[in-house]
């Protein structure tokens, strides 16, 4: 979880640029600048504060310490990871963090404590590099000091993390160590990532992971170019070990291997994280029938997967084959029906997909939605919009989730999605509709217009967001209105991207803070989402990557909250 402003405003390594070093490092930046480069036997030393490890049996075991202003102090435990630990093992040519050793294995520190809620993200070369509340500003105790245990391995063999030399330690049934391999998707270039290590098949965590990382796993399995990047298991949960995390590619790399990592097995995710990919494909490169359905989550690549080719200047007739085909199945798909209901006008929504009937996740699922389905059905107004497999459960896959409606779409499947078959849902989330019908006029649908007409200003619609216990109305803790109620946000992976979605849903200004650990005081009710991972564009929080409203491992002293900029 990350505290205050997000460090990635400084850049986009979560490192400030030699422009805005702190000034007590600018003169030693400098000498490093001018110094001569013609030689690599002797690195140059860097112009970070010094750090050690006491009280430990070696050199690379013991309680961190970190030299500031001609004292050596010490660093709280709070929001202290490996990622943190693997920064320090790395400073100190100690190869990567082992293990997180309990407060007090190595005793108490003195003096004053420097540091506290580190945030590394796990490529700087110093720990002052991380975001940190700044030096000396605290809320802990000497009981509080942290202590790393490193594996003292030599600098390159840490710092380098899983290259290219480790794919050739292993083959195994025609899989060589870094294979990569994407699963659960509806073609084989796009689904969850999974990595081949050591006779075994594991996942990648979505910590850090970008569209860079994904163009190199799309690059790997001949897949073209990287569409987009997905999180939060988007492709569903693997299973086995977690096989890397903190991936940060350039992109030019020919493996995902070869790019920096924490090292192999070395990560701090469930599989709840999962990482994955959807890329461009060998032959379908114009097949826009399917991109439309999530115009919305691919606007910044619609216009290159409209106008790609196979080179020349007009599509190739293998594409307009496909594409016709692709085409002349959603003509044939996209079909509505509800069940299980006690007339045709309610029940479970179910879908039509390529001759398969499947339900719809509740995810984001509201009145707009409901009432799409109950014109295209010729059943009059929808009266509700029902969740959590009010119907009972269906069966079958789960073919559409995260729809959102304006309300004027002529078909549920105009409306926007995450694609079809694409879903991080079970069939206790079916959706449902309970509409007016056809023939059902009188007294009855009377009362029922007149309580919701009565009724519908004071009640927020689902996904609604408020900021409660700041300043003003700009600034609080965030809250969500969903199963008619308010509930909170939890700050895992929160961050000022998050944010920004949430500054602008409320019409407030720029985001300036994110912050966690129920900063505005402790909410109540349910928390709705987990491991939100915005990309700063979405239009609503329920928008965003997150993990089922009804999975997390919070509780209310995580609660987020925002400070936004007022008009």
């Amino acid at each position: 979880m990350r505290l205050g402003p997000d460090p990635a405003s400084w850049h986009s390594a979560g490192r400030p640029d030699v422009g805005v070093l702190p000034l007590f490092l600018m003169p030693a930046a400098l000498l490093l600048l001018l110094s001569p480069t013609g030689t690599t036997s002797e690195p140059a030393l860097l112009p970070f504060p010094e750090i050690r490890l006491a009280n430990g049996p070696s050199r690379c075991q013991g309680r961190v310490e970190i030299l500031y202003n001609g004292s050596w102090g010490t660093v709280c435990d709070d929001d202290w990871d490996i990622v943190d630990a693997n920064v320090v093992c790395r400073q100190l040519g100690c190869g990567h963090a082992i293990t997180l050793p309990a407060t007090m294995t190595f005793g108490q520190g003195s003096g004053p404590i420097f540091l506290d809620n580190v945030d590394c993200k796990g490529r700087e070369a110093a720990l002052s590099e991380c975001w940190s509340h700044g030096w000396g500003i605290h809320n802990c105790y000497h009981y509080e000091d942290v202590a790393v245990i490193c594996n003292e391995l030599s600098p390159t063999q840490a710092s380098e993390g899983p290259t290219s030399r480790t794919l050739t330690a292993s083959v195994q049934d025609g899989e060589s160590d870094g294979s990569i391999r994407l699963v659960s998707g509806t073609d084989t270039c796009q689904g969850r990532v999974e990595i081949f290590y050591r006779g075994n098949w594991g996942t990648v965590c979505d910590d850090d992971w970008g569209l860079s990382d994904a163009s190199v796993v799309c690059k790997q399995v001949g897949c073209g170019q990287a569409l987009d990047y997905k999180s939060n298991a988007y492709f569903g949960y693997g299973t086995g070990r977690i096989l890397l995390d903190n991936v940060n590619c350039d992109g030019s790399e020919p493996f995902l291997s070869a790019c920096y990592s924490l090292g192999w097995g070395i990560h701090n995710c469930g599989h709840h994280e999962d990482a994955g990919v959807i890329c461009t494909g060998l032959d379908t490169s114009t097949i826009t029938s399917f991109t439309t359905s999530v115009a919305l989550d691919y606007e910044e690549t619609l216009t290159a997967t409209a106008t790609v080719t196979d080179g020349r200047d007009q599509p190739s007739h293998a594409t307009e084959v496909v594409t016709t085909a692709l085409l002349t199945v959603e003509q044939e798909s996209g079909g509505v029906r509800l069940v299980n209901g006690n007339g045709s006008c309610r029940g479970r929504v179910e879908v039509r997909y390529r001759g398969t009937w499947g339900t719809v996740c509740d995810d984001d699922w509201d009145f707009p939605d409901a009432q799409v389905v109950c014109r295209q059905l010729g059943c009059g107004t929808a009266l509700a919009a029902t969740i959590l497999g009010f119907f009972g459960y269906g069966s079958g896959p789960v073919l559409l989730d995260n729809v959102g409606c304006s309300g004027g779409e002529a078909h549920l499947a105009d409306c926007f999605h995450l694609g079809w078959g694409q879903h991080n849902c079970g069939h206790h989330e079916d959706a449902g509709v309970i509409c007016r019908g056809a023939d059902d006029a009188g007294d009855h649908f009377q009362e029922a217009t007149a309580t919701t007409t009565t009724s519908a200003p004071t009640r927020p619609k689902d996904g609604s967001l408020r900021l409660v216990n700041g300043s003003h109305r700009c600034e609080g803790r965030v809250e969500m209105f969903y199963l008619s109620q308010w509930g909170t946000v939890c700050d895992d992976a929160w961050d000022l991207r998050d944010a920004k979605v949430v500054c602008r849903q409320l019409g407030c200004g720029h985001a300036m803070a994110a912050w966690g650990e129920a900063r505005y005081g402790r909410g109540t009710g349910y928390i709705f989402l987990d491991n939100l991972k915005c990309k700063g564009h979405e239009p609503s929080l329920l928008r965003c990557s997150h993990i089922r409203w009804d999975v997390h491992n919070c509780d209310h002293s995580e609660d987020a909250g925002a400070v936004c900029s007022i008009l």
